[in-house]
């Protein structure tokens, strides 16, 4: 069985974790910038595991069995508008419906929170075409594509 635990159930280095697995495939595309992504992730869970009252506060993990098998962060900041940050699911754990259940959960807390809108921007790169088709799955549509710096970006919208 599935369920959502707040970070206070986790020990730091767990976001990171999550993180390199979960992204390991698409690092494995841009080898001179896996130092770069990994003091970001490095960095991400810092943040959240430093201030569980603020940035904590707006993530959970995605546990089967009680092992964390998946992480989803929010951003609340620009309400009624909630941006979806990030949304992974560990590899061995990918294509079974869990990334669908974390897109379900957070569809309830926003709108238990009365947002009337979710954002989310996920990239172009292959990699992330299983990402893409789940957010359509999930109802979303596409707002804008973006340029970055290694790969473009596709911004995604949903209305609540």
């Amino acid at each position: 069985m599935i369920d959502f635990k707040s970070i206070d159930n986790f020990k730091p280095g767990s976001i990171q974790r999550i993180l390199k697995n979960s992204y390991a495939g698409f690092i494995d595309c841009f080898p001179r910038d896996k130092e770069k992504f990994y003091k970001q992730f490095e960095q991400e869970d810092n943040d959240a595991f430093n201030n569980p009252q603020t940035i904590g506060k707006y993530l959970f993990f995605t546990c089967l069995k009680g092992l964390a098998i998946g992480y989803c962060s929010w951003d609340e900041r620009q309400n009624p508008i909630g941006i979806l940050g990030q949304n992974c699911i560990l590899p061995e754990y990918q294509r079974q419906g869990y990334g669908m259940k974390q897109i379900e959960f957070i569809f309830k807390i926003f709108k238990d929170e009365k947002f009337t809108e979710i954002r989310v921007i996920t990239g172009e790169h292959e990699f992330f075409i299983p990402a893409q088709k789940m957010y359509e799955k999930c109802g979303f549509k596409e707002l804008k594509r973006i340029n970055g710096d290694l790969f473009k970006r596709i911004e995604l919208y949903k209305l609540l």
